[in-house]
């Protein structure tokens, strides 16, 4: 009997216990069921709050706010497409979904995927050297013999150097010229071997787009609205070179304005592109989420090829950081980790700023638009919020810091001065927090500041010799402009005892080339102080040509000195003070030739 008390008693507790088990599996479960169907962001925002997050986000930063437009995509589907802020501040036009704001180099993701739907069709391939697409003779400044192909076009890195603001952009639909022509007349040098340096090129991707024009037999801007804007219904975007071919959307993008980061207004924030295919189209938000839902459809079924494995092959790696399996570039796209891989490009323009970002594998994408140059809230900030943030890390094992400068740089152009000036320095701490940095034998050969371009390594001597090299410009302009006032002194006095005026036999020579010293300085702070606000080259053209003109009159001025000094007697001091100009002059004509600050 005791036994048969014992044996329940156990059975009892073995009951609890599986009971027990039983109703926490049965409420497990379910949660854990729950949580899975719970879709987010990759930041692990659900997509039911998104909009929320959204509006929040925009709340806390509407001071620093102009206008910005945001869509983003589930699935092909559009689960957020809103507009905050105003187009014009200054009439208070607010803006709304159907607002138009300029894609800028967002613009070249039309041209990729153009050029991949004519890989898919045999007409182009991505490895054959270009100028087998190319009427003969194109290029003339082509340095090395290596081929180009439309994956180094892609990939920036077919070796050409940066061209100045002034020949990227104009202001007056008078000035558009064919795509082909404004390529050849705008032909950079190439400073780097091709597959070597990846250094931003929009000549390298107007070109692209202009391989699509000889191939299809079409106009790019025409190509692109019969083979991506109908087909997707994009009826509210160009990338026509002016927008003439959509005037009722140049209308509502005058409607428009352009701020910088502090919301001050962009005069004349209408420019036009002349390489358009790298940056020229206009539209709405809305219109480039078709786009980007495109990029991930959520069947075997797609619209902008006829192969599905043609789209995978274009948004798949073509690229990886020198010396890593760390993905740069895909057929164009840049490949971004956050907290997920994406697939991302920007955009900057005058006065806007855009940004579409996606992860393939969830079908998740978003699109920013806003009218603020260089814009970092939403281009960067809500996107790391929506996203998760990136992080890098390399494993440094060179000593100590170093300089380093853009690759994506003019080399004979009046703009390399002012590029020299940006050379930056960064300690080990900051190289290891970069994209990547590769070395050899404990040196940095280059490093990578964002995946657009390599930073190369600038040698402590040459920033020196730089440095150094201002010191006799600073005496010299220095010299003009003390020569300048001691004349005006002199003449001062001459006229206060009545003593007449100072011999002028080569006073006024001497007087125009100081004169002109004293301003060479001036007119070059012109130029630096206008190249960020996009200036057309015509309207810096007279700057450039009193550079020039100084280099003449220094030549002259030496001339007439040589002559003068045998043919004429001047006292000692005036003799010195003459030569001293003649030495200055000298100087800074030797400044403005070599750093081509007349060109």
């Amino acid at each position: 009997m005791q036994m048969n008390r014992g044996y329940h008693t156990v059975n009892k507790v073995i009951a609890c216990v599986l009971s027990f088990i039983i109703i926490i599996m049965a409420i497990a479960v379910p949660a854990h069921a729950e949580e899975k169907q719970v879709e987010t962001t990759p930041s692990r925002i659900p997509l039911s709050k998104l909009e929320e997050t959204i509006d929040a986000y925009v709340a806390s930063y509407e001071k620093y706010t102009a206008a910005v437009s945001v869509v983003a995509i589930k699935d092909g589907e559009t689960i957020v497409n809103k507009a905050y802020g105003y187009a014009d501040i200054e009439n208070q036009r607010k803006a709304d979904t159907s607002t138009v704001f300029e894609w800028a180099s967002i613009s070249k993701l039309l041209v990729y995927t153009s050029v991949m739907q004519l890989v898919e069709q045999g007409k182009l391939d991505l490895e054959t050297d270009i100028q087998e697409y190319l009427p003969e003779g194109f290029f003339k400044k082509l340095k090395y013999d290596d081929p180009i192909t439309l994956l180094n076009l892609m990939h920036h890195n077919a070796g050409w150097e940066d061209q100045t603001a002034a020949e990227v952009f104009y202001y007056s639909e008078n000035e558009t010229l064919e795509l082909g022509e404004t390529l050849r007349k705008n032909e950079p040098k190439q400073i780097y071997k091709p597959n070597s340096i990846v250094g931003y090129s929009n000549y390298g991707v107007g070109l692209a787009g202009y391989i699509v024009e000889k191939i299809s037999g079409q106009p790019f801007y025409e190509y692109v609205n019969q083979h991506i804007f109908e087909p997707l219904h994009m009826n509210d975007t160009s990338i026509h070179p002016t927008g003439q071919d959509h005037p009722d959307l140049v209308q509502r993008r005058n409607e428009i304005e352009g701020y910088t980061k502090d919301l001050k207004l962009i005069p004349e924030n209408r420019v036009y592109v002349t390489f358009y295919p790298t940056g020229a189209a206009i539209g709405t938000a809305e219109d480039l989420g078709k786009f980007l839902a495109a990029l991930m459809p959520v069947d075997d079924s797609n619209v902008l090829f006829k192969n599905r494995d043609t789209l995978n092959e274009m948004l798949s790696t073509s690229l990886y950081y020198d010396g890593t399996s760390t993905p740069r570039f895909a057929h164009g796209f840049v490949e971004m980790e956050y907290w997920v891989p994406t697939l991302m490009h920007e955009g900057n323009l005058k006065g806007f700023s855009s940004k579409l970002v996606f992860d393939p594998a969830s079908k998740f994408g978003m699109v920013v638009m806003t009218n603020q140059s260089f814009e970092e809230i939403y281009y960067y900030g809500l996107i790391k919020e929506i996203f998760g943030d990136n992080v890098n890390s390399n494993r440094i094992t060179s000593d100590g810091e170093g300089y380093f400068q853009s690759a994506r740089r003019p080399a004979a152009r009046f703009t390399d001065l002012f590029r020299q000036l940006d050379i930056t320095k960064f300690s080990k701490a900051e190289l290891s927090s970069l994209y990547n940095v590769v070395e050899h034998n404990g040196v940095v050969e280059k490093v990578s500041f964002t995946p657009y371009m390599d930073y190369l390594p600038v040698s402590n001597l040459k920033v020196n010799l730089i440095v150094i090299s201002f010191i006799p410009v600073i005496l010299a302009i220095l010299f003009s402009v003390t020569a300048l006032l001691v004349y005006f002194i002199r003449m001062l006095f001459y006229k206060l005892n009545k003593r007449g005026n100072p011999r002028i036999d080569f006073n006024k020579y001497h007087l125009a080339i100081n004169v002109a010293g004293a301003v060479l300085p001036l007119n070059l702070l012109i130029i630096h102080t206008r190249l960020p606000n996009y200036p057309a080259h015509s309207s810096i053209r007279i700057n450039l040509m009193f550079n020039l003109l100084y280099v003449v009159l220094a030549v002259v001025y030496l001339g007439l000195l040589m002559y003068k000094l045998r043919k004429s007697s001047y006292s000692k001091k005036q003799k010195v003070i003459y030569i001293m100009s003649g030495i200055s002059a000298f100087i800074l004509a030797a400044f403005v030739v070599g750093w081509n600050l007349y060109v």
